[in-house]
């Protein structure tokens, strides 16, 4: 496989972490946007991830309209990367059902990756490898192996080996389980669902048709006019069209062209709150830098270590 599109997933507003971001900045910054570690950003962080698969000129970064011009600061220094600004944000049904019909409208035997572009990922190496292996019919899902009975996070249980591949067809997904579950889960062999995943762009748009056919002919609309003088009135009149959804729930949940890629060793979390960033940096330089640039006394610190 070479050079496949990468999406970088921006539009979220990360409401879990904003205690952390306004004690850094003053105001409830998305965590995509914070710097937590070193001096680059999340963001930036997942934009270089991005560089490691392909070229810039084929790395897209969704983000809503409010956030755009923050966006374009921070990838300044990426030069090449393209920006897609929804007009409004639908959840992640429509945030990525638009970048998967620009690259239709440009490249429709395209290969694509997404990347949450909120997650902390210490060692992206075995991700990274993951992602380049060979990609059919099948969407391929990214499946860390656990450290923990997380109930936060959502899982996926793995079926049978997907012929001489390291990838297992996707048996179930569980959501959030409650604390007996997540530990079967975890004594079982599931894995940490991390929502990033690569796949045919023909693959995903079948999926699309089929799970969500509304919004596939609305945003197929769109992707005839993408590098016209049209394209701009046409995504507004895809997104005035669709209504919410999201791609877990409404799509992959009811797909059967998946496959799981099991990764070990990266380090991923996906930094959903306060506890799980000061947890993660525990023992290390970055948590002392992150404590000491946090404003008031040390007992917010506290309080904000102790937040879930």
């Amino acid at each position: 496989m070479s050079n496949p599109w990468v999406v970088v997933l921006a539009g979220g507003e990360g409401t879990r972490l904003h205690s952390l971001t306004r004690a850094l900045y003053g105001v409830d910054l998305p965590k995509q946007f914070a710097v937590l570690v070193g001096d680059r950003s999340l963001l930036q962080l997942t934009v270089e991830r991005a560089e490691l698969l392909t070229t810039r000129d084929r790395i897209l970064v969704v983000v809503t309209a409010h956030r755009e011009a923050l966006t374009r600061h921070q990838l300044a220094p990426y030069g090449g990367v393209t920006i897609l600004a929804q007009p409004r944000s639908l959840d992640t049904g429509p945030g990525m059902l638009f970048p998967l019909a620009y690259i239709l409208g440009i490249d429709p035997l395209a290969t694509v990756a997404f990347l949450p572009s909120d997650h902390y990922i210490p060692n992206a190496a075995p991700l990274l490898q993951a992602l380049r292996a060979p990609t059919a019919e099948r969407v391929a899902l990214i499946g860390v192996a656990p450290t923990a009975p997380e109930m936060e996070y959502g899982w996926i249980v793995p079926g049978r080996r997907l012929r001489a591949s390291a990838r297992r067809e996707v048996a179930r997904f569980v959501e959030k389980p409650a604390a007996h579950v997540a530990e079967s889960l975890f004594a079982g062999g599931a894995l940490w669902n991390t929502f990033i995943q690569i796949g045919a762009l023909t693959t995903y748009w079948d999926l699309v048709r089929g799970h969500l056919p509304d919004h596939a002919r609305a945003f197929e609309r769109y992707a005839t006019a993408v590098g016209s003088l049209g394209e701009s009135y046409a995504l507004a009149e895809a997104y005035a069209r669709v209504e919410r959804a999201n791609f877990s729930s409404d799509v992959l949940a009811h797909a059967t062209e998946l496959a799981v890629a099991p990764v070990a060793g990266s380090g991923w979390n996906d930094w959903g709150s306060p506890r799980r960033v000061f947890e993660s940096l525990a023992g290390t330089s970055h948590l002392e830098t992150l404590l000491s640039r946090i404003r008031g006394p040390r007992a917010e610190v506290e309080a904000l270590r102790a937040a879930g």
